[in-house]
């Protein structure tokens, strides 16, 4: 999960091994940090060590399947 404070800005990664356990903390992140600028993404690493991102949540545009960009 990485929180964006603002468009090309500086953020923080949180990473856990169990998607439910991603999935279980990603809204309390919304609740603490979505507002403003900030872009919240939920995202899982890929075979080739990529990551796709899974759902994320800014103001503008709320939460969304994919990402916000």
């Amino acid at each position: 999960m990485t929180t964006q404070f603002r468009p090309d800005g500086a953020g923080t990664e949180g990473y856990w091994n169990n998607q439910e356990v991603a999935e279980d903390k990603f809204p309390g992140q919304v609740g603490i940090y979505g507002s403003g600028d900030t872009a919240i993404r939920l995202a899982e690493e890929t075979a080739d060590r990529r990551y796709a991102v899974i759902k994320s949540r800014s103001q503008q545009t709320g939460m969304v399947q994919g990402d916000v960009a």
